[in-house]
């Protein structure tokens, strides 16, 4: 499984976007727009759709898309 991509994939779905028109570098706040709530509600679709604990103390310096996948990629194991 390529995380990376479905971590992208469905992030995109649960934004109504397209997968390609998401950047890893893109910021969830600023350039996605994402309200504290609504990136709290996207953590827990993802670690729901990934069946991941993602640590509070970590959630705190997630920024961007890369941020998440390398948080979910980690936690997988």
């Amino acid at each position: 499984m390529d995380t990376q991509k479905e971590v992208i994939k469905e992030i995109a779905q649960y934004l109504g976007l397209a997968p390609n028109d998401l950047d890893g570098h893109a910021l969830l706040q600023e350039d996605l727009n994402l309200s504290p709530v609504e990136l709290n509600d996207l953590i827990a679709h993802l670690s729901a759709t990934f069946d991941v604990i993602l640590p509070t103390e970590e959630l705190s310096e997630v920024k961007s898309i890369n941020d998440l996948i390398v948080l979910i990629e980690d936690n997988l194991i």
